[in-house]
């Protein structure tokens, strides 16, 4: 029994001196950052300030800079292959439908709201009401227009899954989606305005994570 206990003791040390070491590694490599001139506003240093041991906030950096490659977000999408859109009478069909907007990307949600918003189609009880980006904390005020195209998706997705499956992993995956939504849109800007974005994007991403719960 002391035997296991020491073990225990030993192998917790290591697991928060690893963790500790991964806060730091993030926190430097963060550093490194700062005195770029491309993030040199207002906006960006207070979410540097605010992220900069987030490991993260580094990977985001490194993706804006050409250091790393994109991460494609992986969702689940259900398959629409054969489902008639005039008319969603099951559940199933209409929880498909809105996992298939909510977590599709900008260009395919804009497509479905004009077709679909303003009618009682594919199904009634959708709720496709949009009010915009609310920036995190104050941050990011500057991007709340550029990323409107995926708060718009985002408001899709919470809206109607919050009545149709309201689970962790839906809002997780709804939020995920965002992110990437938001990397694309900056991933479209010209190479000095994109780590600004980037980083936004992920104070952004980090709202909707610690404080969207209520909202879903």
């Amino acid at each position: 029994m002391m035997r296991n206990m020491v073990t225990l003791s030993v192998v917790s040390v290591g697991l928060l001196a690893a963790c500790g070491q991964q806060a730091n590694l993030s926190a430097s490599g963060v550093a490194a950052y700062q005195l770029r001139p491309e993030l040199q506003d207002a906006d960006s240093q207070a979410i540097l300030a605010r992220y900069g041991t987030d490991p993260g906030l580094l990977a985001a950096l490194q993706t804006a800079y050409g250091e790393r490659a994109p991460e494609a977000v992986q969702t689940s999408l259900p398959t629409l292959n054969g489902l008639s859109l005039g008319n969603l009478s099951l559940e199933s069909d209409r929880l498909s439908y809105v996992k298939s907007v909510g977590w599709g990307n900008v260009g395919n949600y804009n497509g479905q709201y004009a077709a679909y918003a303003l009618s009682a189609l594919p199904s009634p009880g959708l709720d496709w009401s949009r009010d915009g980006c609310s920036a995190p904390d104050g941050l990011g005020l500057g991007y709340r227009e550029d990323f409107r195209p995926a708060c718009n998706v985002h408001d899709f997705g919470y809206r109607n899954l919050r009545v149709f499956e309201r689970t962790d992993a839906n809002r997780k995956t709804t939020d995920e989606v965002f992110h990437g939504n938001m990397d694309v849109i900056c991933a479209a800007k010209s190479w000095y305005k994109r780590p600004a974005c980037y980083t936004a994007a992920y104070a952004y991403y980090q709202g909707v994570r610690i404080g969207g719960g209520s909202s879903f």
